[in-house]
């Protein structure tokens, strides 16, 4: 049972942490751009969410998959795919035709797939916050007081 905890941190952290390095390292204006294909944000928000988000991303998925604050780095992730499925599927609903779900910044993925994926990362993320109840195994939170 303790591997699953560690499993489940690596799959969902790894994601957080690939998917908010790929926007980090392109043009924020190029990420700006894929945020309000998506038409939920205000235009004035729309920056600083497409400058912020990777590094928030980044952080949660460190957390995770370091087992540092465990339970609340599962929490964030809740949300935070959450939101993203949330987006995702106002904009499909909506009759929006996304090229890409900008994810993975310049890397491409369906927005159909990318309903799985946030799924199965949404099922993943509520594993890990279930098996953080007590520190996990192999975390920072067993060794930190």
């Amino acid at each position: 049972m303790k591997y699953a905890s560690i499993i489940t941190r690596a799959i969902v952290g790894g994601v957080l942490l690939y998917a908010g390095f790929m926007k980090a390292i392109g043009p924020s204006a190029e990420f700006a751009a894929l945020i309000s294909a998506y038409k939920i944000l205000p235009a004035a928000l729309i920056g600083p969410f497409a400058i912020g988000l990777p590094y928030v991303e980044m952080w949660v998925g460190l957390f995770l998959l370091f087992g540092f604050y465990t339970r609340q780095a599962s929490v964030a992730t809740l949300v935070l795919i959450s939101s993203f499925s949330m987006a995702l599927l106002s904009s499909l609903l909506r009759g929006i035709d996304l090229v890409s779900c900008g994810c993975f910044g310049a890397d491409s993925l369906s927005p159909r797939y990318t309903i799985v994926l946030d799924m199965i990362l949404l099922v993943l993320s509520i594993v890990s916050y279930r098996q953080s109840k007590i520190p996990p195994a192999y975390s920072l939170d067993k060794v930190l007081p």
